[in-house]
């Protein structure tokens, strides 16, 4: 096999900036720097992940939680519909985790976006992870299970 001759891009960045992005690289995002329904999307994601690994019905533990079953089906449709487009399993954390896993981020950043009605970011966000042709049936299903996650928990 022949490697190529391009360039790695963080060569080709000058010394400042490459220090700068080693530190971005290495600093975790933590949830707190998302808006509540994000976060709220994140800690149902990783609820109905602790059910299923702990062999209960998922759908009844996050109903519990967030005392709204529409909200926990629309969350357990997020996740699934994630899980068909990802190209891997998704990664999530404990519940107790202030840090969020790379899937975490997106996921936050896909909610970001829904909630905001922006298309074009929330394509943005998914570009070279997930295949054009699944964007908008994740918009809708994002979409609505952070209407559905406000509708139970207007504070947010």
């Amino acid at each position: 096999m022949s490697r190529s001759n391009a360039p790695i891009a963080a060569a080709l960045l000058p010394k400042t900036s490459r220090a700068m992005l080693v530190d971005a690289l290495q600093r975790p995002v933590v949830a707190s720097q998302f808006p509540a329904h994000a976060v709220t999307l994140v800690l149902s994601v990783r609820l109905l992940a602790g059910s299923i690994a702990a062999k209960r019905d998922p759908l009844v533990d996050l109903s519990q939680r967030l005392n709204s079953f529409t909200a926990a089906r629309a969350v357990l449709d997020f996740s699934q519909a994630c899980s068909r487009a990802w190209p891997e399993n998704a990664m999530v954390s404990r519940p107790c985790c202030h840090a969020l896993t790379p899937d975490e981020t997106v996921f936050a950043q896909m909610a970001e976006a829904a909630r905001g009605g922006d298309r074009q970011a929330f394509a943005a966000v998914l570009d070279g992870l997930v295949r054009r042709e699944r964007h908008e049936r994740l918009y809708e299903i994002t979409s609505h299970a952070v209407a559905e996650l406000s509708a139970a928990d207007p504070t947010i």
